[in-house]
């Protein structure tokens, strides 16, 4: 019976200094014994955001965006095409979490998980954006404004596909697509507006490229705005459009839900809304 207790209890403090080395190799700490790694462990200090950024080159976070899209959709395809750069060129910490796709922004493929709510390459970007970005709030409403009025794929990603100068060996296809306005930021309306200009079905390798071409527009176009901000030279440009001005003139985040302050946002209204039925 003693042996018995002697064992458990052996296996027991096993695997407790196990689960101690373990959390040492995890942390990427050395040491030649557990009580060392265990003691060094506390003193390990997450690094406080933002991390580093230095300007990257905008055409090739369009290659990589859309190089990333092949290997996990859209999401993980922006985050890909803009941290993948600063990996190569900074290290750590970019180093110590998995970038290339699958990573941490997989789940928004699709529009989360294929709801199709926040695009999948705004939602990618916008990460990216914030663990980079001192002040990311006015960087990321402005990729917002732009997507919603820019027409995709992007005449530089239809070019990048037809002449096969993307980084991908096989082509969902690499045809010149049809570009649509979205109007809007979610995957749903993106995808069906597009859908139905250029007559591709939502399943279709038509619209899965056009999607790749998106989230590598997606990705230079962050890249863009980042590269100023790290210039001292970014400024907000976006601002309603007269019809969502008029509507936020009684709609919007409010204290009296009777008098329309029943709603908050700045997507176009007129996407998804009739006028005066909010």
């Amino acid at each position: 019976m003693q042996k018995e207790n002697e064992t458990h209890l052996s296996r027991r403090s096993f695997f407790k200094q196990s689960g101690v080395l373990a959390t040492g190799v995890a942390l990427g700490i050395g040491g030649t014994g557990i009580v060392s790694a265990n003691a060094k462990a506390t003193q390990v200090e997450p690094l406080p955001l933002p991390w580093p950024y230095t300007k990257l080159d905008v055409e090739m976070a369009r290659k990589l965006g859309h190089l990333g899209y092949y290997k996990n959709e859209c999401s993980a395809g922006t985050f890909y095409g803009i941290l993948w750069p600063l990996k190569e060129k900074i290290g750590h910490p970019y180093d110590t979490f998995p970038i290339e796709p699958p990573n941490i922004m997989s789940f928004g493929a699709g529009g989360v998980a294929g709801w199709a709510t926040l695009c999948g390459a705004l939602n990618g970007a916008c990460a990216a954006i914030n663990l980079v970005s001192k002040n990311p709030k006015p960087i990321i409403n402005e990729l917002f404004g732009w997507y919603e009025e820019e027409s995709f794929p992007s005449d530089q990603s239809n070019e990048y596909a037809s002449k096969h100068q993307f980084l991908v060996e096989k082509y969902k296809s690499d045809k010149v697509l049809a570009k649509s306005i979205a109007k809007s930021p979610l995957c749903h309306a993106s995808v069906t507006d597009w859908c139905k200009a250029s007559g591709h079905a939502s399943g279709s390798k038509e619209r899965s490229e056009r999607c790749a071409r998106l989230a590598g527009d997606v990705a230079a176009h962050a890249v863009e705005l980042l590269n100023l901000d790290a210039d001292g030279k970014f400024k907000s440009t976006y601002a309603f459009s007269e019809e969502v001005a008029g509507c936020r003139k009684c709609h919007f985040k409010g204290k009296d839900c009777g008098a329309g302050q029943n709603t908050r946002g700045k997507m176009d209204c007129l996407q998804c809304h009739e006028a005066h039925d909010i």
